[in-house]
């Protein structure tokens, strides 16, 4: 049988977070697992499930539905497999089955497979197409002069919800902002940092960064009219700025190798791979 998330009882909810905290040193609790996976990428539990033989869970998938009705995308995620298990190839692929269902019932027109665990792709027998890899900067020396900014505020929260949707429209796993999280943006300065650009005094694209135990990673992006006039190298030596201010010891990113533009140009910069985050396959 193959559950939803929000179908499963007390004692079922007791044996899924046993399963999920099988194989980490650091377990999660229920109240955390319960927070996690009722949360809106994944339709507030809707796009959880759970796959169970002879009344044990052996199985669990995630699939987030957030860009169904935007972009007609759909994230199959965190697919997990009981090791012990003999069949499996064909339970994995019965989850994954239901989760497509379920994305295309939500509008998805495209859905990707994506998994920190290449044992994913080897029980499925299907070769990666792509990645997300993190990549970290060894050369810090700023090569250009930055572009003016202007912190997200109330006043301009609309103006910068506009600006990031137009920049991560097209972009392979762009997600699509919404107002509430701009909202939680500000009240969450003091954690992270969010800027308008601008380039000859008119609103081009953005930067947000990430702070945390001195460690900086960025998102940058440009508005599509903003594009192929020279303004993604000063975008990128700005962010690389404003975390060399925050005087940080590390600076990083993530990127999809299949975003070939934003690959080339870090790689060009300096950064270079230092892991790979997750693996991806697009299904038919």
């Amino acid at each position: 049988m193959i559950y939803n998330y929000l179908e499963l009882n007390k004692s079922q909810l007791e044996q899924y977070n046993e399963f999920i905290n099988r194989n980490k040193i650091h377990k999660v609790s229920m109240e955390d697992m319960d927070k996690e996976l009722k949360c809106k990428e994944f339709d507030y539990g809707r796009g959880v499930l759970v796959k169970t033989q002879e009344g044990l869970i052996i199985g669990t998938t995630t699939i987030i539905l957030l860009e169904c009705n935007t972009k007609g995308i759909a994230y199959i995620i965190k697919s997990d497999i009981d090791e012990s298990i003999d069949n499996k190839t064909r339970v994995l692929w019965e989850i994954i089955k239901e989760a497509k269902n379920i994305g295309r019932n939500n509008g998805a027109n495209e859905i990707f497979l994506g998994t920190k665990e290449d044992s994913i792709f080897d029980i499925l027998k299907i070769n990666k197409q792509y990645s997300a890899i993190r990549m970290i900067l060894e050369d810090r020396t700023i090569k250009y002069s930055p572009l003016d900014l202007v912190k997200l505020s109330e006043e301009n929260k609309k103006e910068y919800l506009n600006i990031y949707n137009d920049a991560f429209e097209e972009v392979p796993h762009g997600a699509t902002l919404t107002e509430n999280e701009v909202d939680e943006y500000i009240s969450k300065a003091n954690e992270n940092y969010h800027y308008i650009v601008k380039g000859n005094n008119e609103n081009i694209g953005f930067i947000k960064l990430y702070i945390k135990d001195g460690v900086g990673e960025f998102d940058i992006g440009l508005i599509k009219s903003a594009r192929r006039k020279g303004y993604g190298k000063l975008l990128l030596e700005t962010a690389i700025g404003l975390l060399n201010d925050n005087k940080v010891k590390e600076i990083g990113l993530i990127v999809i190798t299949k975003n070939t533009i934003a690959y080339n140009m870090y790689a060009k910069r300096g950064f270079t791979q230092s892991k790979v985050t997750s693996n991806w396959f697009q299904l038919d």
